[in-house]
């Protein structure tokens, strides 16, 4: 719970005006015959040159909304998630002065991805392939916070580092229905995604070290290329 709530207080506006603007988009739509809204659980591989720098995958959730154009094989929507690559954790005193008195430091390094997408699908069938080409972006951020010990509850962060890359790719999946009926409302969706990402400069886990009593960042750059495995729930209404 505290991972998705960090993605949600911590994502740039244009996470929710991808959103709105579907939402928005798909009333206007008059021969609109079909939306889909989808939760799923999502791991990132990274690929070339992110993945000589950042050797673990990375691990989050999203959801996306799309509305078929009409009659079309074809549908438009917005796609968002984030995923954690790295954590660390230890506790320290809240001062020199009163050494007694611990808290927990966390440090994370985060993605969060926003696309816009268009997917080619079948509009009948109770297993239903498709293909999708997205297009949007990448931010990627690291924060460190401090909490108390018994509650887990915030007392204060900060944002380390951050950066946002353009992030474009293709992907295919497939939803098997859940319900029987010829139109089916609950579905399997399952999806592998290719997203290529621009040059960004990021931290990773062990990239925040103390000598002298300051914080040294070893920042890393890169492109940001990074294979996504999907699996989730989605409805058709």
């Amino acid at each position: 719970m505290k991972a998705i709530s960090l993605f949600v207080t911590k994502a740039p506006s244009v996470l929710s005006a991808c959103f709105l603007a579907l939402w928005i988009g798909g009333a206007t739509i008059v021969r609109a015959q079909e939306r889909q809204a989808g939760f799923y659980f999502t791991t990132i591989v990274p690929r070339g040159e992110f993945s000589e720098n950042v050797t673990n995958n990375g691990y989050g959730g999203g959801g996306q909304f799309l509305v078929r154009l009409g009659p079309s094989p074809f549908l438009v929507g917005a796609d968002a998630g984030g995923v954690i690559y790295g954590s660390e954790s230890r506790r320290e005193p809240i001062s020199s002065t009163i050494p007694n008195l611990q808290v927990r430091v966390r440090t994370t390094n985060n993605i969060l991805l926003a696309h816009f997408l268009v997917r080619a699908q079948p509009r009948k069938g109770a297993v239903r392939p498709y293909a999708d080409g997205l297009i949007g972006l990448k931010y990627l951020f690291t924060r460190t916070s401090i909490s108390d010990l018994s509650d887990d509850e915030d007392i204060a962060s900060n944002t380390d580092l951050s950066d946002t890359t353009l992030s474009y790719g293709f992907g295919g999946g497939i939803q098997i229905s859940l319900t029987k009926g010829p139109e089916a409302r609950i579905l399997l969706d399952t999806n592998v995604r290719y997203l290529r990402g621009s040059q960004a400069e990021y931290l990773k886990k062990g990239s925040i070290r103390q000598e002298g009593g300051r914080a040294i960042f070893d920042v890393l750059s890169s492109r940001t290329d990074v294979i996504a495995v999907q699996i989730g729930v989605t409805f058709r209404f």
